[in-house]
């Protein structure tokens, strides 16, 4: 399969510290027992390690151009995403929401802490909307935290954090986040976990699976796996996503997604669709980018009837990658 390092090549692949790894177990050539099968297998490994390492790097760049969350969750440096989205619906006119995502890293603390601060948002849930710009930031609700990496055990990137919750009470919270990357053939495969503690909620968890795979030169194929779930309510929701990106040129991108959505709620049974176009463009240098979302959602409490959408979001992000 061909695999081109330069997809999506406009972001460069970030410094050695912060960079994916995905480990290849390659047999010592020294070694007394090596023979013709063992040098077979090591060039095997060699090859295999190489498709691995160009996936990752694809992989890499489309989150790095689309600001992906996997960028943030993985950053071992400074990073900062502000969004702000327009959306109108068919049925329910104008409204407004937002994101905001900042780690700062305190390098001159032997245990390596960075800062988080997060807005409680999804930036692709636009279930509740703001009427104007300025009360997507009154309106939110702000996680700070101190979070640590650990070194890593058995090739997982361990990441716990403390933290509070700005709201009326003060919330104060645990997390622990796991990462890792498997190399599957022709196919990349990222595991990543969740486990939090709210003094208000209760436990919860979600885990995901992402399954990368470069079609052709600028075309990537990604499948996405998620399940959440929530003491306080003892709800659990699946939710599946196929999405296609596509590199028009270094300053042009396109994503197609299908979603589909469950939980025990409705017995397992689908109750939201959603599919849509996401058209990103870098509007100046690096860091500052606009998007158009045409979408059309199908809720199980409308009898899956059609309703069309439209996002503009304007976003500015900042970090080593985005210089």
């Amino acid at each position: 399969m061909g695999v081109s390092c330069n997809a999506f090549a406009m972001q460069g692949v970030a410094s050695d510290e912060d960079k994916l790894t995905v480990s290849v177990l390659i047999e010592d050539k020294s070694s007394q027992s090596s023979g013709v099968f063992d040098t077979v297998i090591s060039k095997l490994d060699v090859t295999h390690s190489s498709i691995s390492n160009k996936l990752e790097k694809t992989a890499v760049s489309i989150d790095s151009f689309f600001a992906n969350d996997r960028v943030f969750e993985r950053s071992n440096h400074s990073y900062m995403r502000i969004a702000l989205d327009m959306v109108s619906k068919e049925y329910d006119g104008l409204g407004f929401a937002g994101d905001l995502k900042l780690k700062v890293d305190l390098p001159h603390i032997k245990k390596r802490l960075k800062l988080l601060i997060e807005t409680d948002s999804q930036r692709d849930s636009k279930e509740n909307l703001d009427q104007l710009p300025a009360d997507v930031v009154q309106e939110r609700d702000f996680f700070i935290s101190l979070e640590r990496k650990l070194g890593g055990v058995k090739r997982w990137d361990i990441r716990p954090s403390l933290g509070i919750k700005i709201n009326t009470p003060i919330d104060p919270f645990a997390r622990l986040r796991t990462f890792r990357y498997f190399a599957l053939d022709n196919w990349l495969l990222r595991a990543s976990n969740s486990l939090a503690w709210y003094d208000s909620r209760g436990y919860g968890a979600d885990g995901a699976l992402e399954f990368d795979r470069e079609i052709k030169k600028g075309l990537t194929f990604r499948v996405t796996s998620k399940l959440k779930w929530q003491e306080e309510e003892m709800f659990r929701r699946f939710d599946q996503t196929l999405t296609l990106y596509q590199q028009i040129n270094a300053r042009q991108n396109m994503a197609y997604q299908i979603a589909g959505f469950a939980d025990d709620e409705n017995n397992w049974l689908s109750n939201k669709y959603y599919m849509r176009i996401r058209y990103r463009k870098a509007l100046y240098k690096k860091w500052m980018f606009g998007e158009i979302i045409p979408q059309l959602t199908f809720l199980k409490e409308s009898g899956f009837h059609n309703e069309s959408s439209i996002t503009f979001r304007l976003e500015m992000v900042f970090g080593e990658r985005y210089r």
